[in-house]
C-alpha cells in the first residue's frame, strides 16, 4: 500500500534523509514510525468502575491531606462585607 506526501517539507527532509543515510523513502518513513512508536507508551485499557472509584477516593484522600493555606471561605474570598464581588 502506497502514501502521498503532500507536504514539500516533509517531502524534502525525508529525501534528504534517504540520502544521508543510503535508504529508501519506504526505509525512512518506516524507521522514522519505529522510532515514534518506541517513544511513545501505549495508551492504557479503558478503566472500569471500581477501577475509577478507587482513583476517586484517593484523590479525594490525598486532597483532604492537603494543609490548608487559607482559612477563610470561599464566600469571604469571594465577596466584601457588601456581598459584591472582589
Amino acid at each position: 500500500m502506497g502514501f502521498a506526501i503532500h507536504d514539500e517539507e516533509t517531502l524534502r527532509m525525508a529525501r534528504e534523509l534517504a540520502d544521508r543515510k543510503g535508504l529508501s523513502l519506504d526505509d525512512v518513513f518506516a524507521h522514522a514510525m519505529r522510532a515514534e512508536l518506541d517513544r511513545t507508551p501505549p495508551r492504557s485499557a479503558p478503566k472500569t468502575r471500581e477501577e475509577k472509584l478507587a482513583i476517586m477516593v484517593e484523590l479525594q484522600a490525598r486532597s483532604a491531606a492537603l494543609p490548608i493555606l487559607d482559612p477563610r471561605t470561599p464566600e469571604e474570598m469571594l465577596y466584601d462585607e457588601h456581598g459584591l464581588p472582589k
